[in-house]
């Protein structure tokens, strides 16, 4: 993976003047950018050395006009179960920070853990439980980032104006982490909503510690694909997260048109 000197001259010479919200799009989330005129198109191995390997992940940052409003897209993440470290999974983040970005609408599918949930329901994070980074936490040294207040207030209120006028299923919930790529075992299920998970994913965590760490304003949505306790695959993940695109393309535009 690059450097973030050498990225940032990439994306500079790419991009002169940056957008200030950068959406990172998990699966199913990518629909935003379709049939939009991509004013700017890099894949990441030309951005970032290093290329995206999960399918549902196009791996591509895309700058698009959304409601006369200029935004960068991440169609796609770099995952640690990837073999990424914490640091250059969030490469991305330091890059766009650095590039003038100031606000991070991170998006992705998890497993629900809360038994009131449902497959389809859309959940706008509310904190997060970040006791599994381990060694994949991005941040070293004495850089001791305030969490108590993980999320900002005001995009969370128009992400739950939109739901309403949308009449969209939603919940505000935890979010924990884990590495992954395996699916929570039974036992971990049962250890994570006892210590007060909502929703479950491999992803999301580190980026937010990240943009914290940079003082970006940042909003978590994420899409509910499967119940955390029935047998699922990463098959079943795409298909229930393509199936209800459509309603996160409307969320993601609504919040950014608010």
């Amino acid at each position: 993976m690059f450097t973030l000197e050498k990225s940032f001259a990439i994306l500079k010479k790419a991009i002169p003047h940056f957008p200030d919200t950068v959406l990172m799009l998990g699966s199913g989330w990518n629909s935003i950018v379709d049939g939009k005129t991509r004013i700017i198109d890099i894949g990441y191995s030309d951005l970032f050395g290093a290329a995206s390997t999960v399918p549902g992940h196009e791996g591509r940052l895309v700058i698009v006009d959304i409601g006369g409003r200029k935004v960068a897209c991440m169609s796609g993440r770099f995952h640690t179960y990837e073999g990424h470290s914490g640091i250059d999974a969030t490469l991305p983040i330091k890059l766009f920070q650095k590039a003038s970005a100031k606000t991070l609408i991170i998006t992705s599918a998890s497993g629900a853990l809360n038994e009131k949930y449902a497959v389809g329901d859309i959940i706008i994070l509310s904190d997060l439980l970040t006791l599994f980074l381990g060694s994949y936490n991005p941040l070293f040294g004495a850089n001791f980032v305030d969490m108590s207040s993980v999320f900002d207030v005001e995009l969370a209120k128009k992400a739950k104006e939109v739901c309403v006028e949308n009449n969209f299923s939603f919940h505000e919930g935890v979010y924990s982490y884990v590495r992954g790529p395996h699916y929570e075992t039974p036992a971990d299920k049962m250890a994570l909503k006892f210590l007060g998970a909502d929703v479950v994913g491999m992803s999301t965590v580190p980026e937010v510690l990240m943009a914290k760490s940079l003082r970006m304003r940042v909003l978590g949505l994420s899409f509910v694909t499967n119940l955390a306790f029935v047998k699922h695959d990463h098959k079943q993940v795409l298909f229930q997260a393509t199936k209800a695109s459509s309603r996160m393309r409307l969320l993601l535009e609504g919040v950014l048109q608010k």
